[in-house]
This record gives structure tokens, C-alpha cells and sequence, in this order.
């Protein structure tokens, strides 16, 4: 089974929510982008990135953008959230 981590940024706490829905079906650890450190996420072998959607795009993926040559290897996969209410 692979390890993996869920990122995200959440600025009304709707991404937050898709994000510990994804920990509680994959198992996978949790951490804010903001504490995020791409050495940290070396002994990950997937990353999943969550962010709500903006003018400038999608929230936290400018992370994953400025580390992604430490992050090779690795399989991604990034989620928007929407201007819609989560329930």
C-alpha cells in the first residue's frame, strides 16, 4: 500500500472538509500547505493537493509548482473546490 499525504489550503474551511473526508476513506496523513515542506514529503509516495478556486487559480498550487523538481516521482493529484456549499 502506498503512503500518502493530503494537502491543502483552506480559506473558508470547505477544502478543509473535502480534505478530511479524503483522510478518513485513504488513511493518508493531513497538513496544511503552509506547513508544508517538500523534504517532509520525500517519504510520501502520494501527494494530493486541495484548493479552493480564485482569480489567480487554485489555492496552494503554487506549493507544488515551486517543489516540483524535489517532487519527481511522486504521484499527484490536485482537487478544486468550487464556489459551492460542501453539503
Amino acid at each position: 500500500m502506498s503512503k500518502g499525504i493530503i494537502l491543502y489550503r483552506s480559506k473558508y474551511g470547505a477544502t478543509k472538509k473535502y480534505a478530511d473526508w479524503l483522510v478518513e476513506e485513504t488513511g493518508f496523513d493531513c497538513m496544511e500547505t503552509k506547513n508544508a515542506k517538500a523534504e517532509v514529503l520525500q517519504q510520501y509516495d502520494v501527494i494530493i493537493l486541495g484548493g479552493g478556486v480564485y482569480a489567480s487559480g487554485i489555492a496552494g498550487l503554487q506549493f507544488l509548482k515551486k517543489n516540483i523538481s524535489q517532487l519527481a516521482g511522486k504521484k499527484i493529484a490536485v482537487f478544486a473546490v468550487g464556489a459551492s456549499p460542501y453539503d
